[in-house]
């Protein structure tokens, strides 16, 4: 029996209800297991093909209007996703238990695969990282073939799809073309790359003298946590730090109680922190696992701008424009929080960090998120490739010689298929980076350089926020007189690092 649009909305957010509950359980550590299969079995309109094609159909429709395409175009875009996300649940399922529970060795015991691959930047002893680094990639090639079966359930959904390629279905899922951002990906890595060889060097230098030119990947991930200033970054001082500031900016760290913590410690708890979307506005719960320096900072602050963003968005909009939409929306107001630490007077004010570490701080979180920029901007045209010609062992040495180019540093090629997150991740992070610089643009022409300590700032924020993501990120850059342009990023970056 076929089912309205109305009815299929409101199946919609039962079912990101139930997704979401169980993803915070799994991740919060509260569960074992993460059988997402089972959702989905229980909400079976929602990944029928004859669903997708109905929406599809009249989407094209010339007899709907402009108004209704909107909604279409998010429930299509929720559908492909399902749809992928349902042949690839097995391979999830499989995935989640490995980095959940796969014995890695690490030296005087074992440690599960996602926290031996978490723990490489925090890890001090360069011989302990190491063998952490060779252990877990030995594993994740030796397991290879989890992640293998989810490119190729990718591939399959675009064939049953009648899609030309994987590439043209994300693009006719998101309506985001591609080609501009591989223009902009190459472009940025030409523009970052000479300041980004310059402190890779100070910053190995730093670390170990030692490590001149015979630097790995989890040097490069460990310099860009600068060690060296990990008192000034203490996870005691995360939270009072985070909070005082949201207040100062006139916003609620728990959002009158729509946003809850967890950051509590518990065994399986997933390193790091995450936002629990469970109904958006009313039920956000951010868990989080703190810890010191940078990673740790962070993680935080990128959770609570997420946290802030959905917390805030209008109950009167309606709700796949809450619940859906362009996720590079509330990727750039996580970016927007995040960056708060490329402002070494950000530092003054919170951490009481004297000023020319405070300076010093700012270039090095410069240079940690000039690493993260760069690999996704060399990921984006490899996992085009990837899903292209399949995940053949013959893709490692691609990878690997990607990444080293983009890094400098040697990189293991065991991690070709568990750095290419699904449905093409990095596209969205990508575009959420390009639309907080116009956004970072705007709040400092309106509310002045410190516009992080505004409460005008945060009432800018807020209106934002309310309209949940109506607008995708191109518009809304358009409306704040900009455009989505990665040089931007790169600038800033480079300009930070610089100083």
């Amino acid at each position: 029996m076929e089912i309205s649009i109305n009815a299929l909305v409101e199946r919609v957010d039962e079912f990101l209800y139930e997704r979401g509950s169980l993803l915070f359980r799994f991740s919060a550590g509260l569960a074992q297991e993460l059988p997402l299969s089972k959702v989905h079995q229980g909400f079976p309109e929602l990944s029928r093909l004859e669903t997708f094609q109905r929406v599809r159909e009249m989407l094209a429709s010339p007899r709907t209007d402009g108004a209704r395409k909107v909604g279409l175009k998010l429930l299509l875009h929720f559908l492909g996703d399902n749809l992928e996300e349902v042949k690839s649940a097995p391979s999830h399922e499989i995935i989640a238990q490995l980095l959940a529970t796969a014995p890695v060795n690490a030296g005087s015991g074992t440690l599960p695969l996602g926290e031996a691959l978490a723990r490489l930047p925090d890890e001090p002893n360069r011989d302990r990282r190491e063998l952490l680094e060779r252990e877990s990639s030995q594993l994740l090639w030796e397991r290879r073939s989890a992640w293998a079966r989810r490119i190729e359930a990718a591939l399959e959904l675009a064939h049953e799809l009648k899609a030309p390629s994987y590439r043209a279905l994300r693009e006719e899922l998101t309506g985001v073309p591609l080609e501009p951002l591989l223009t902009g990906s190459e472009e940025v890595l030409k523009t970052t790359g000479d300041a980004w060889r310059d402190l890779l060097g100070y910053a190995v230098k730093r670390l170990d003298p030692n490590l001149e030119g015979r630097a790995q990947f989890h040097d490069a991930k460990r310099a860009a946590q600068a060690p060296w200033m990990m008192e000034l970054f203490r996870k005691d001082d995360l939270f009072p730090a985070v909070t005082r500031w949201l207040s100062e900016l006139g916003l609620d760290p728990n959002a009158e109680g729509r946003l809850s913590f967890d950051a509590e410690d518990r065994p399986g708890k997933r390193t790091g922190a995450f936002v629990a979307e469970l109904r958006v506005p009313d039920e956000l719960r951010l868990v989080a696992q703190p810890r010191s320096g940078f990673e740790g900072f962070a993680e935080v602050l990128r959770a609570f701008g997420r946290g802030q963003h959905h917390a805030n968005a209008s109950r009167t909009t309606p709700l796949l424009e809450r619940r859906l939409g362009d996720p590079a929306v509330p990727r750039a107001v996580a970016a927007l929080f995040e960056n708060v630490m490329l402002d070494e007077q950000w530092h003054k004010r919170y951490l009481r960090v004297p000023q020319a570490q405070a300076r010093e701080a700012a270039r090095l979180f410069a240079f940690r998120q000039t690493m993260r920029f760069r690999r996704k901007a060399a990921l984006l045209p490899y996992a085009l490739e990837l899903y292209a010609r399949g995940p053949s062992d013959a893709m490692a040495e691609e990878y690997q010689a990607r990444m080293q180019a983009t890094l400098g540093v040697a990189v293991p090629k065991e991690r070709f298929l568990y750095d290419v997150r699904p449905m093409l991740l990095m596209v969205s992070v990508l575009r959420g980076w390009a639309l907080e610089a116009v956004m970072f643009k705007t709040l400092r022409e309106r509310f002045n350089e410190d516009f992080w300590r505004n409460p005008a700032a945060g009432r800018w924020l807020k209106e934002l926020s309310q309209r949940g993501q109506r607008d995708d990120a191109a518009e809304i850059a358009r409306q704040l007189g900009g455009e989505l342009d990665l040089k931007a990023t790169g600038a800033r970056l480079v300009r930070v690092m610089g100083a």
